[in-house]
């Protein structure tokens, strides 16, 4: 868990080089509201309007692109407080210095998100309609001493397809598996009706950039039944219709569920994940361009899952009719790849290490099958969840399986090692909750069926259910706000800790210790007591979360200069120049973070004993205030809205009248207004950002009294300790010796190492209880109590009249009637034997034998035995099942 070290640098606040980056005109901001019709306030939908090429960022502030290298600035204003003994050299040194470049883009729509590629040389802009890829030039073409905009060379995508009258753009991801150069791209866009397009760029040739070269209607796609269908969208201008898909399946979010690195599933960086905003999750796997690079485990790792799954499918292919199909797909597939001969990489472009260049197979389908829908329990009345951001950790490789036989021993990284073997799933609502599931089966590759005739399929799209391990708030009751869109970012040290974006705050999320107790768990051979040990952990504490920045209202306008009220999806950095940085903004100001690098990825003991400033005791040490510093705001930089009031407000005719008296006329009278409502609104800006710094200042000097209090109580304190108050009221210093000083500091030190020893015997006994076997003895003291439980309630759940087997109750009950019957025989014996009759009386003279008493006595002593035994046995029982009983 990262601590804040620090909040915004100083080479980040004004007056600093960097602030100037994301400082805005309040002219051109108005101006650019006013030709949008003011309503860029209402967008709700992802903001990411910072990205990065390295040490370098891209920003969107009114509406251009600008561009800067971060150690740059920071190198600038180090040497700027350095110069600041000679002011006149330190002018005219800043005054030949460019702090950013604007990037010239032929987008007049406002820009929501910016997109770089995986290499750094293509930049995706997208809009609410449109996306435009731009060519990013080099950052030592950018970062000369020419301050002037460039205009760099921009395409747009499908100017017949992302338009104003078709469906809004709500994703873009470039696809990890694509090939990228200096003139080649692959992306992937997505809108809200569901439709997938896969767009292989190229420079060369201008027909890449019109048309994509795979088209999915997902609508279509989930209703279909062979793969011989159109799954192709309708085209511009096309009456669509209606269909109850459209609410169903309006998309929120789409991500793939890799990024082709060799520690990972083979199928996940080639599987993208949607979510639907109902709350529905789908996946489309394998979703491949015509060529794509292979990773070095990927085909060894289909090779070793695929073969032996088929072979032992085939021995009772009756019964896994549906799998065995599957399978086939997948061995068909696999088939046409390993029948391939790697294609040449040109020398520009820039493959993942040891990748292969393939082309996408044919067989069984280019477009595969639609799994899904993916589900989970919030155990809520609600039905929509309204989902707004996916973010999808893959799980780790099976490398057993892959190096079965072998005798090398692959180079991966050693992180897998830490790796979940389960794909794990984040899921944002639009209220601040986030859901974190576990898809344990597994997403592969599967195709539709080939159409056959005279044949009638059904749809095969069956829900999956997925774990839903924990959900928490990020955002507190009564803060959430209508439009806040959640992003998820990830870190830079685990791929298991995330950043989540609110409207107004920054938290962090990690998994990484619960993971490595699920991970232990789950590879454990021992499966005795796991599905306890797994109902602990998840019903345990799963995820350790801590909010890094809180932005207020008080901090400057709500509204930035491009419209946006939300925090932009935030940057990470950790560089030596830099450190673990973490960067956004909102409303022309830059809100940062530096962090402390963690130097191991188990918690430390600081963690686990949190502290709650609510539950703080009197007398205990207070925790200092943490909080962002004042950024001054933009308005007090801004030029004023008077100086081209008449240029913009008052008609060429009309011009001429302001050298003149001032005559009382409607004219004059809409003038004063336009000027008064113009001036009204600056001014009202001006003082609430003068109040709202009367109001900073007024809490520093509460706060400065409240140290000085404190710092006399602890004076007092201290006084308290090393003195005393005598008879006559008067304290006498130094009075208490020093072994009294030295008894109470033993004490407190004896009562630590107690409470130290006892948290150790705690964590022991519960690493104890979670990762020992079970003995022999142990496994079989639990299959008998399990027996005897089942078959005691198996007894009492049998009605009278019904056949009975040989359960405890039912040996309890005809120990118990044989008992009484024998009791019974034995009082009647006992009765004519000391009633005898005499031997001249004819009874004695019977037919009936006579047994001796001797026999009689030791019959009824071996019935007595028995009872006794049977007792014994019953009452051992019955204590053990309480004792059982007690412990659980």
């Amino acid at each position: 868990m990262p601590k804040v070290l620090s909040y915004t640098p100083p080479w980040l606040c004004r007056p600093s080089p960097g602030a100037a980056l994301f400082s805005s005109s309040a002219a051109k901001g108005a101006n650019r509201e006013q030709q949008n019709g003011g309503r860029e306030g209402d967008y709700v939908g992802p903001v990411k309007t910072l990205a990065r090429r390295g040490n370098e960022v891209f920003v969107v502030v009114d509406n251009q692109i600008r561009w800067s290298n971060l150690t740059r600035l920071k190198d600038e204003w180090k040497q700027g407080k350095a110069s600041e003994k000679n002011p006149q050299a330190s002018q005219a040194a800043s005054e030949g210095k460019v702090h950013y470049r604007v990037l010239n883009v032929p987008v007049y729509s406002q820009i929501r998100q910016i997109l770089p590629s995986p290499n750094g040389s293509f930049l995706a802009i997208i809009t609410d309609h449109t996306v435009h890829i731009s060519v990013i030039p080099d950052s030592s073409h950018l970062s000369g001493t020419d301050n002037s905009p460039i205009r760099v060379k921009t395409y747009q995508l499908g100017p017949t397809t992302h338009v104003i009258p078709e469906a809004p753009v709500v994703s873009a991801v470039w696809h990890p598996l694509g090939l990228y150069s200096n003139l080649s791209a692959c992306i992937v866009t997505i809108t809200t009706d569901a439709a997938v397009r896969v767009w292989e760029l190229d420079r060369n040739n201008q027909w890449s950039f019109d048309r994509p070269t795979l088209a999915i209607d997902l609508k279509k796609l989930v209703d279909g039944t062979s793969s011989d269908q159109d799954f192709a969208p309708s085209g511009f201008g096309k009456n669509k219709g209606f269909s109850a898909d459209m609410i169903d399946m309006e998309v929120a979010s789409a991500c793939f569920g890799g990024t082709g690195s060799d520690g990972e599933n083979a199928w996940a960086p080639m599987t993208l994940w949607v979510a639907m905003k109902p709350g529905d999750l789908y996946a489309l796997c394998p979703l491949l361009p015509s060529k794509w690079q292979a990773p070095s485990t990927t085909v060894p790792a289909l090779s070793s899952a695929i073969v032996p799954k088929l072979s032992a499918l085939e021995q009772d292919p009756e019964e896994l009719e549906e799998e065995l199909t599957a399978c086939r797909q997948q061995y068909e597939w696999l088939k046409e790849i390993d029948s391939q001969e790697p294609l040449f990489a040109p020398a520009n472009h820039e493959t993942l290490s040891g990748a292969d260049i393939f082309v996408r197979p044919a067989i069984p389908s280019a477009i595969p099958r639609m799994q899904g829908p993916f589900r989970f329990d919030t155990g809520d009345e609600i039905d929509d969840l309204d989902l707004c951001d996916l973010l999808v950790v893959p799980a780790k490789a099976d490398l057993d399986d892959l190096m079965l036989g072998e005798e090398e021993e692959l180079a991966l990284d050693q992180s897998s090692e830490d790796k979940l073997s389960a794909t794990l799933i984040c899921l944002s609502t639009g209220t601040g909750r986030v859901h974190i599931c576990l898809e344990l089966d597994g997403v592969e590759g599967q195709w539709l069926p080939k159409a056959k005739i005279n044949a009638f399929r059904t749809p095969l799209s069956e829900p999956s259910d997925l774990v839903l391990v924990e959900s928490l708030d990020t955002v507190k009751q009564g803060f959430q706000q209508p439009s806040s869109w959640p992003m998820f970012s990830r870190d830079v040290h685990s791929q298991y800790g995330f950043f989540v974006t609110s409207t107004s705050g920054v938290s962090f999320i990690s998994l990484s210790s619960w993971v490595q107790r699920l991970e232990a768990e789950l590879q454990s051979e021992d499966t005795s007591g796991s599905a306890f040990r797994l109902q602990v952990l998840c019903e345990g504490s799963t995820s350790s979360s801590e909010r890094v920045l809180q932005v207020s209202d008080e901090d400057g306008p709500t509204t930035g200069a491009n419209g946006s009220t939300h925090l932009a999806s935030p940057l990470v950095f950790y560089d030596y120049d830099l450190g673990y940085l973490l960067l956004t903004f909102r409303s022309s100001q830059p809100y940062a973070a530096i962090l402390d690098a963690p130097e191991t990825s188990f918690p430390s003991v600081a963690e686990l004993r949190r502290l709650d400033a609510t539950s703080q005791v009197p007398g205990s040490p207070i925790l200092p205030p943490r909080r962002l510093p004042y950024q001054v705001p933009a308005i007090f930089y801004s030029a004023s809205p008077l100086e081209l009031f008449v240029d913009k407000q008052v008609p060429h005719r009309q011009r001429h009248t302001l050298k003149e008296q001032v005559r009382l006329s409607p004219a004059t009278l809409d003038l004063v207004a336009a000027a008064h409502r113009m001036l009204s609104a600056h001014t009202n800006v001006l003082e609430r950002a003068a109040s709202d710094l009367f109001r900073r200042c007024e809490r520093l000097q509460g706060e400065m009294r409240d140290q000085l209090k404190q710092l006399t109580d602890v004076a007092e304190r201290i006084r308290g300790v090393s003195s005393e108050i005598g008879e006559d009221g008067q304290r006498k210093e130094g009075s208490r010796s020093g072994e009294a000083l030295d008894k109470r500091l033993q004490a407190a030190k004896d009562r630590q190492e107690q409470l130290v020893q006892r948290y150790e015997r705690l964590r022991s006994k519960l690493y104890k209880s979670g990762g020992r076997p079970l003995s022999e003895k142990e496994k079989a003291w639990v299959a008998e109590v399990d027996t005897l439980s089942v078959s005691f309630a198996e007894g009492k759940e049998k009605e009278e009249g019904r056949e009975r087997g040989p359960d405890l109750s039912y040996r309890l009950e005809m120990v118990k009637s044989i008992a009484e019957e024998m009791l019974a025989e034995a009082k009647t014996i006992a009765s004519r034997a000391s009633v005898s009759p005499e031997p001249s009386s004819p009874a004695a003279s019977g037919a009936q034998p006579k047994v001796p008493q001797r026999l009689q006595r030791a019959k009824i002593a071996d019935a007595m035995k028995m009872v006794e035994r049977e007792s014994a046995v019953i009452d051992a029982i019955t204590s053990r099942l309480e004792r059982l009983n007690t412990c659980l």
